[in-house]
């Protein structure tokens, strides 16, 4: 039951990192049809963030994905990513040792691609395991060497709580940073 949940979740954030491209346009999703995001290569990279004891680093993969199931066949260019945080000299979340694993292993913890409207915003979901959910993000490219992760917030809908599994609201993921590309 946990896997198949697990590939619905995957699949259903897969449809999602799509939806602002259907929604500037009609797009038939049929075998062959490919979707181009070439703003999100250059976000691709080692990017880090220091601040005294905390820091946080993302790692950005640019890669050509081709779904599966309903959508096999189709393929689109999509940013897949691995996160480090370190609050008070403590690892709290690590997904790097699987840094550059493919879209299928699912060790990835980002997934993203470029905005519609504006070229330099890349927007997704990054898994916060340490709060056992995953959110929404917002990053912009400064320059070459530069990104801010503008924000990091709630997916919207309804949070289903229970007394075993109570859904934690918070995030302690920085936000509002500016991290430099490492490589």
């Amino acid at each position: 039951m946990k896997t198949k949940t697990k590939r619905v979740t995957l699949t259903i954030i897969a449809l999602l990192a799509m939806v602002n491209f259907a929604f500037t346009q009609y797009v038939d999703l049929k075998p062959g049809y490919h979707h181009l995001d070439p703003d999100a290569k250059k976000f691709a990279g080692i990017w880090e963030w220091k601040k005294g004891n905390d820091s946080f680093m993302l790692i950005l993969s640019f890669q050509k994905v081709e779904f599966k199931g309903c959508l096999k066949g189709v393929t689109a260019d999509v940013i897949l990513g691995w996160h480090k945080f370190v609050k008070n000299g403590k690892v709290v979340e690590d997904s790097t040792p699987f840094k550059f694993s493919n879209f299928y292993k699912r060790k990835w913890t980002i997934l993203s691609g470029s905005g519609m409207l504006d070229k330099n915003l890349l927007e997704g979901t990054i898994q916060h395991k340490s709060k056992k959910k995953s959110v929404n993000f917002k990053i912009k490219h400064i320059d070459a060497d530069h990104i801010k992760l503008v924000v990091v917030f709630n997916i919207p809908g309804t949070k289903v709580s229970t007394d075993e599994h109570p859904y934690d609201s918070s995030i302690s993921l920085p936000q509002n940073i500016v991290l430099t590309r490492v490589k």
